[in-house]
């Protein structure tokens, strides 16, 4: 079938079943049997495409390898972070709930049938029965092999937590993650880990000091050696570029960490932007990402609020602006140091310093906080 007459076939289920998302992965048979997406309805952009996943893996895998339907009513219930990361369609297209089928032709399960909401619990027992009427009679020339209500809901099992295949012609994956952890061992171990033992010797030796003079030189002494390891921890930090960005771009990275905060935190994430998908340079990503983070994570521990703001702005100018803006109990910014903490500002400073950005801090206490970032040029 024409993927056309596919598309047709899956704009009308959708808009009849009242489903966000619709889309149909195809068996594609070689020397081993991988899952494609094929086509889509109701889709925000062309990522989906992109996906190849061997049986097993990743929700069309799992579906097809197991033969049996499948429901989930809560994507971030159902799957940690990281089991989020590995099931790239519900990343791709920002799905909460889904129903998905077999679909078998001439004897055999020849692809996958997802559909699928934004929202969570969007898939009822009235509307899954709704569903069922709708594909009776099949689909795209397929059967749909559909299973009760209460044996299609799901519990994740350990085949869906293996690493699905990104892109599987151009991205060899697992070598590239093995290598990235051969390389950060080997940072640690010959810079960080060695200055550790320096210090911690220094401090040891503290306890032979013949008086306060030479324990106050001691601790100087120590404490500038920490203040470069924090460097060093810093510069490696910014040389890891964070997988969930390199796959998906920095936009929809951003919404897959709010929805890990929200559900893991209770605190509600309002996030605007209109990148569109543009995608900027790896340093660039990277610490847009990371100071979002951490401004992100200094407003859920301390905040005290129950929102946070987060827009992400590029102009034709070529100017990126991030901005993370709360409303909760705010704090001096002009004495961070004086008060013993603040160790996540000098990080974020030091990210931005990195890529030649300009960072912002305004806070007062009872007044909130806005963090800036303005990223010239990209």
């Amino acid at each position: 079938m024409e993927h056309q007459a596919w598309k047709d076939c899956l704009r009308s289920l959708r808009k009849k079943a009242g489903f966000d998302f619709a889309g149909m992965a195809s068996a594609v048979r070689g020397r081993s049997t991988l899952l494609v997406w094929k086509e889509a309805s109701g889709n925000r952009s062309k990522n989906y495409l992109k996906i190849v996943l061997e049986p097993g893996k990743g929700v069309a895998g799992g579906v097809y390898g197991r033969e049996k339907a499948m429901i989930v009513q809560d994507t971030l219930q159902t799957y940690s972070e990281s089991e989020i990361v590995n099931s790239p369609i519900l990343l791709a297209e920002d799905l909460r709930s889904f129903a998905a089928f077999p679909l078998r032709a001439e004897g055999r399960i020849e692809g996958v049938l997802l559909l699928a909401m934004r929202q969570a619990g969007g898939i009822t027992r009235e509307r899954y029965a709704q569903l069922l009427d709708l594909l009776a009679g099949g689909i795209c020339g397929m059967e749909a092999e559909a299973s009760a209500y209460e044996d299609a809901i799901e519990t994740v099992h350990p085949e869906y937590q293996a690493l699905p295949i990104y892109e599987l012609v151009d991205v060899p994956v697992r070598e590239a993650i093995n290598e990235e952890r051969q390389r950060i061992a080997r940072d640690l171990h010959d810079s960080v880990i060695q200055n550790l033992v320096g210090v911690q010797m220094q401090l040891r030796t503290l306890k032979y000091a013949r008086d306060m003079e030479e324990v106050r030189e001691g601790l100087q002494v120590a404490d500038t050696s920490l203040n470069q390891i924090q460097e060093e921890l810093r510069e490696i930090l910014l040389r890891v570029k964070p997988g969930v960005v390199e796959d998906l771009g920095l936009g929809e990275a951003l919404r897959q960490h709010f929805r890990f905060l929200e559900a893991s935190h209770g605190i509600h994430v309002d996030f605007t932007e209109n990148t569109d998908g543009r995608r900027f340079g790896q340093d660039v990503e990277t610490v847009v990402y990371r100071i979002c983070q951490e401004a992100c994570a200094n407003a859920c521990k301390y905040a005290q609020t129950g929102e946070i703001e987060v827009n992400l702005h590029w102009n034709r100018a070529g100017t990126l602006r991030l901005e993370v803006r709360d409303s909760g109990k705010g704090f001096d910014a002009e004495n961070v140091k004086s008060k013993g903490g603040g160790m996540g500002l000098p990080g974020m400073q030091y990210w931005a310093s990195s890529i030649g950005a300009e960072l912002t801090v305004r806070s007062a206490p009872g007044r909130g906080t806005c963090v800036m970032l303005v990223v010239q040029d990209t």
